[in-house]
C-alpha cells in the first residue's frame, strides 16, 4: 500500500532566530464586526465548529468550544446573509443587517430530518457502499483540470510552544480526476515566524507540507488510504446525517484483524444519492508501533529515539453543479523524542507538526501548468522556501501570525486578497 509521503528532518543543533511581526499601514475596505453564539435547537447546547460563511462572498469563520463566533464582513455585504452550517442540523441564513451592533445574538439550528425514502435504507456492512463510491469518483469529480487559490498554514510545536509558523497564499493547478497527472502548486505570497531558544537542541523541519496537503485529496489519490481495492478494511454503516441539508451515510472503517502493517481508521461521509466522498476524518494506527517513525522521519541523529504518538487527518469537499471539489485538508502528527545517552532516556520532549490548506477561490479558464522552476516540490521545506516570497504590504492589518487562530478566521481577515488575481 502507498504510504502518506510525510517527511521530517530532525537535526541536532543550536539555533538562534528572532521573531518579528510584519507591519503595514495599508488601508482595507470598511467592515462590520459580527458576533453571536450558535446553539442546537434540540439540546440548547453550543455547537462547536459550526461553519459561518457570508452568502456569495469569500468570508468565513467557525464557532469556538462554547459556540461563539466573530466574523468581520465588508460593508458591501450589509444586505446579504450569514449562512450557518453544522453536521446534523439544517442550514440557517441570518440577515447580516440584524446582527450589526448586536453582540448577544443566540442563533438556534434546527435538527435536520432525513427523508429515508429518498435513499436506500441500509445498515451493517458498508463495504459495497465504499467500493461503489470509489468506482464513481470519475463521474462525481471534475473531468477537466482547474485553477485554485488557497490559504496554507503549517506549524511546528515543542510541547505547547510554537517554534515555527508559516502562512502562504498559493496558486494551484488541480489536475483532472480522470487523469494520472499530479496537482501542482506555487507560492504567491508567504511569511514565517520562528521562536527558537538557545536551549533547543533539536531543530525540527517539516518537509513537503504543501505537496502532502494536496495529496490528502483521497478522491484524487484513493490509494493512499484504500490501497488498490480497499479490502484491507472493515466498513460499518453507523447511520445517516444531514450535511448542507442533504443526507449522508456515516461509515466507520478499521483495519481487518491480522494485517501487520500500519493502516488507517476513521469515518467516511458519503453523499447518499451520488455516493461522493464529502468528508473524511481518519488517523493512522501508530500507537505502540516502533516502526511508525520510519514513515515520517527522513534523518535524525543516531542517539535519538523517536516515537510517533498520533497521526490525524481531515479532508473536506464541496459540491457545485453536480461535481465535488477538494476544499480543505488538515494534518496533525505528534512525536515523543528522547536521547539514549541523557538521563538514561527517562526524559522526553514532545513535538507536533500540523498543516492546513483551505481553497478560497477556483476558476476554469486560463488553466495552465506552472513552469518547473515555480512548482513546489515534495522535498521542499516550506519554512525555508517562503523566505523568497515575503511582502509585508500584502498582509495589511493582519500583520502578525497568530498561532491559535482558526484558519477560517485568518482567511476572513484577508478576504478579498485570497481570490483570483488578474
Amino acid at each position: 500500500m502507498k504510504q502518506l509521503p510525510f517527511f521530517l528532518l530532525l537535526l541536532c543543533s543550536l539555533f538562534f532566530v528572532s521573531t518579528r511581526g510584519l507591519h503595514s499601514a495599508q488601508q482595507q475596505d470598511p467592515t462590520y464586526m459580527l458576533r453571536g453564539r450558535v446553539l442546537g435547537g434540540d439540546t440548547n447546547q453550543p455547537l462547536v465548529n459550526a461553519s459561518i460563511t457570508v452568502d456569495r462572498a469569500n468570508v468565513s469563520s467557525v464557532t469556538n468550544q462554547d459556540g461563539y463566533f466573530s466574523i468581520r464582513v465588508p460593508v458591501s455585504t450589509r444586505n446579504s446573509s450569514l449562512v450557518i452550517r453544522h453536521l446534523g442540523y439544517e442550514n440557517r441564513e441570518v440577515p447580516i443587517i440584524t446582527l450589526i451592533d448586536n453582540p448577544n445574538n443566540h442563533i438556534m439550528l434546527i435538527p435536520a430530518s432525513i427523508e429515508l425514502s429518498e435513499v436506500e435504507v441500509v445498515s451493517g456492512d458498508g463495504t459495497k457502499l465504499v467500493q461503489e463510491a470509489l468506482l464513481r469518483i470519475p463521474q462525481n469529480y471534475p473531468d477537466d483540470p482547474s485553477m485554485m487559490v488557497a490559504f496554507y498554514r503549517e506549524s511546528v510545536k515543542k510541547g505547547s510552544r510554537h517554534i515555527s509558523l508559516v502562512e502562504a497564499v498559493l496558486d494551484i493547478y488541480k489536475a483532472s480526476y480522470r487523469s494520472y497527472s499530479n496537482d501542482q502548486s506555487r507560492i504567491y505570497i508567504g511569511r514565517k515566524a520562528t521562536d527558537i531558544s538557545p536551549r533547543d537542541t533539536v531543530l525540527m523541519k517539516f518537509q513537503g507540507g504543501i505537496s502532502d496537503a494536496l495529496m490528502l485529496d483521497i478522491a484524487k489519490n484513493p490509494e493512499i488510504v484504500f490501497g488498490t481495492d480497499g479490502t484491507e478494511y472493515e466498513y460499518h454503516i453507523d447511520g445517516l446525517i444531514s450535511i448542507n441539508n442533504e443526507p449522508h451515510y456515516v461509515i466507520s472503517f478499521t483495519p481487518r484483524q491480522g494485517i501487520p502493517h500500519i493502516l488507517f481508521r476513521g469515518t467516511i461521509y458519503l453523499e447518499a444519492q451520488s455516493l461522493a466522498f464529502a468528508r473524511m476524518e481518519f488517523n493512522m494506527n501508530v500507537e505502540d508501533r516502533k516502526d511508525a517513525a520510519n514513515i515520517f522521519i527522513r534523518r535524525k541523529p543516531s542517539r535519538m529515539r523517536v516515537e510517533v504518538t498520533n497521526a490525524q487527518y481531515v479532508v473536506d469537499f464541496t459540491e457545485s453543479n453536480g461535481k465535488w471539489f477538494f476544499n480543505y485538508s488538515a494534518t496533525e502528527v505528534g512525536f515523543r523524542v528522547r536521547w539514549t545517552n541523557r538521563f538514561f532516556g527517562l526524559f522526553a520532549t514532545t513535538y507536533t507538526i500540523g498543516s492546513e490548506i483551505a481553497i478560497t477561490d477556483r476558476y476554469a479558464n486560463n488553466v495552465v501548468r506552472f513552469p518547473r522552476n515555480e512548482r513546489i516540490r515534495s522535498t521542499d521545506v516550506i519554512a525555508e522556501k517562503v523566505e523568497h516570497f515575503l511582502d509585508p504590504d500584502f498582509w495589511g492589518e493582519y500583520n502578525v501570525i497568530e498561532p491559535d487562530q482558526e484558519i477560517t478566521d485568518a482567511i476572513k481577515r484577508l478576504s478579498g486578497k485570497l481570490q483570483r488575481r488578474e
